[in-house]
């Protein structure tokens, strides 16, 4: 295995890595929403999606270790009729974040988003974090939508 590795996985595989609970933890602290924890990954749920061929979620491993995750869901917009991806998590540990490798794992969602057909890629990033920062940076990412939460 190369030094750092993006591969296509299950979101099992990912849950499955020995460094998981810790992995998951530090995204939990740093990326979740209050209103949503504790994070519960339902592998049932995980594993439909992917039966459909529309769910992919990436492995970043550093020599053989699992450091980051992503999934991407793609689907057709009905109001518009066209093909989108919108990643659904994505996720390098804090040690791993200089360098090409979150650079890396943008490249690799966006060419499964192209194979699938997709015309664009929408990235969601916590308000005020580290990764919003970057992709205002990032060219050609451009900010085009705001999300805001209300608990019921």
């Amino acid at each position: 295995m190369s030094v750092i590795e993006i591969l296509p996985v299950s979101l099992a595989d990912v849950l499955d890595a020995p460094n998981a609970k810790a992995l998951f933890a530090e995204y939990e602290a740093e990326c979740s929403l209050p209103e949503l924890r504790p994070i519960d990954p339902q592998r049932d749920i995980y594993a439909a999606m992917e039966r459909t061929g529309a769910f992919q979620s990436f492995g970043v491993y550093v020599k053989g270790v699992l450091v980051g995750f992503a999934s991407a869901l793609t689907y057709i917009v009905p109001h518009y009729g066209k093909r989108i991806a919108t990643v659904e998590s994505l996720f390098l540990a804090a040690g791993h974040r200089r360098g090409r490798t979150g650079n890396e794992l943008l490249n690799a969602i966006e060419e499964y988003a192209r194979k699938q057909g997709c015309i664009v890629v929408l990235y969601s990033a916590p308000a005020g974090s580290q990764f919003e920062r970057l992709l205002r940076l990032l060219k050609p990412y451009r900010h085009s939508n705001t999300v805001f939460l209300r608990s019921l």
